[in-house]
């Protein structure tokens, strides 16, 4: 595979978890829902690089890979949205959006969600992976790559798989040693320092949806939850430091930007309604009691106030 892009066509989920077989040589896939599946992926050198996107789905591996083509290859998934079981020799990690584990491809394993997925997997020759003989690390605990070196190359190889499309072969694999590297440096970074910035790590995931999110009215936390794959009750327990509810900080968020879109002279023809509907509030009259109540002032007397003409 140089470059691969696919997307299932198949009007019933048997025909599309055959078509997903068929293409990724994976053992056994189970599509559980009507979702469209795509995967998006390149090698670079010895580093093979994949986009992911699936919905509800099951897939395993129950045999032993020492002659398939796949056989010494580490895989490293990198979860960006949802939330993903996996299991591997007598052990299971739960990982959710933000977070990245390793598996063995050599041995069984399974994979399940129950929701819309979407992940970044990296595979590499186990020879190129610095202490994987013998480490601790493998296959442990979800750990976070909202942060750090994890950050830094979660990003790179993301934005390596289109890059890779305008690319020789000689520069691919080029690239491909230096996210191996990368990769090294995040594998053997000290797994306490990482894990201790979890929780802030989902907070940072959680606010980043919200303020990509925020015009669109339908925004609520159960369409984070849903999207995210954290329970409400996770969600509740990651922001119940804050003096606001998370309700709150959407809504608040919203007036901060109607009130910098009111201060805006690009804006001054724009209607205090348009602004407002801009900003996911569909009742004007709503609005403008909020905002009152937040800034002192109904919308129009704060534009008339101190916008400078």
């Amino acid at each position: 595979m140089d470059y691969l892009s696919f997307s299932t066509r198949a009007t019933t989920r048997q025909e599309r978890s055959a078509q997903w077989q068929m293409i990724t040589r994976a053992p056994s896939a189970e599509l559980g829902d009507d979702r469209e599946a795509s995967i998006r992926g390149c090698d670079l050198g010895e580093l093979r690089l994949c986009s992911v996107a699936m919905g509800k789905h099951r897939l395993e591996n129950e045999r032993t890979s020492l002659h398939e083509p796949d056989a010494g290859l580490i895989k490293f998934v990198f979860l960006e949205e949802g939330e993903c079981l996996i299991e591997q020799n007598g052990r299971s990690v739960s990982l959710s959006a933000g977070q990245w584990c390793a598996l063995d491809k050599t041995l069984p394993f399974r994979t399940e969600a129950q929701e819309a997925t979407r992940q970044l997997a990296l595979a590499i020759p186990k020879r190129r992976l610095e202490a994987w003989s013998g480490s601790a690390r493998q296959f442990t605990m979800a750990e976070c790559f909202l942060n750090g070196a994890g950050n830094v190359l979660h990003e790179s190889a993301a934005a390596a798989i289109s890059a890779a499309t305008v690319m020789g072969r000689r520069d691919r694999a080029r690239l491909g040693d230096v996210l191996v590297q990368m990769l090294n440096m995040v594998w053997q970074a000290d797994p306490q320092i990482s894990g201790a910035r979890t929780h802030r790590a989902r907070r940072l995931v959680v606010l980043d949806f919200i303020e990509r999110n925020l015009a669109d009215p339908d925004l609520s936390i159960a369409w984070i939850s849903e999207a995210l794959g954290y329970s409400k009750r996770t969600l509740h327990k990651l922001f119940a430091d804050e003096a606001t509810t998370l309700n709150r900080l959407i809504w608040n968020r919203r007036l901060d930007h109607c009130r910098k879109a009111l201060l805006d002279p690009a804006q001054s023809r724009c209607s205090i309604t348009e602004i407002a509907h801009d900003w996911g509030f569909s009742d004007s009259q709503h609005f403008s009691r909020a905002f009152k109540m937040r800034f002192g002032a109904s919308p129009r007397d704060y534009r008339n106030r101190n916008l400078v003409h």
